[in-house]
């Protein structure tokens, strides 16, 4: 006699799947680092620039460097100017950006993946070609003149080889 299967081995097959197709996906082998911070609910303050730290082990690849952003509907605007800064080590300074992003299209509606007042969004920037291997700094920060930003409730980046 065939059992049916039980509730219980179907639904660990349906939590497994998905889980290991996302596994899979996410080793695609480009990604060199990725990381996020969150911010204080109160919002995020002029003074508090955000910073990452990756290890990069090759200096032959052209790399890009995503920053990624997280915001709820509390966040007042349409778009958000960044300066994004790359340092090597501790203190040699490699280059600085300034991002625009536009967060909501003109009718209003947000731009980013999400849903339940969450949405996140991804801003790639231009190629980097990083001179050695080593430890590589990043720093984000706002250039609104607002003191405390309401809205953003998360900061990342992801740093990935480039496909050639």
């Amino acid at each position: 006699m065939i059992r049916p299967p039980s509730h219980r081995n179907f639904l660990g097959y349906g939590f497994l799947l998905p889980v290991a197709v996302l596994l899979l996906a996410a080793c695609d082998g480009r990604m060199v680092s990725h990381g996020f911070r969150s911010l204080p609910g109160e919002g995020w303050e002029r003074r508090d620039t955000v910073r990452f730290r990756a290890e990069v082990p090759d200096s032959q690849a052209v790399y890009r460097l995503v920053v990624e952003m997280r915001n709820n509907r509390d966040y007042p605007y349409r778009d958000l100017a960044l300066s994004v800064s790359c340092y090597q080590g501790d203190s040699v300074f490699l280059r600085a950006d300034t991002l625009h992003l536009f967060l909501m299209d003109e009718k209003g509606r947000w731009t980013g993946r999400g849903w339940g007042g969450l949405y996140q969004s991804d801003f790639p920037m231009q190629e980097i070609c990083l001179e050695a291997p080593g430890l590589y700094g990043f720093r984000i920060a706002y250039t609104f003149p607002d003191e405390v930003l309401e809205g953003v409730t998360d900061i990342g980046y992801r740093l990935e080889r480039k496909e050639e």
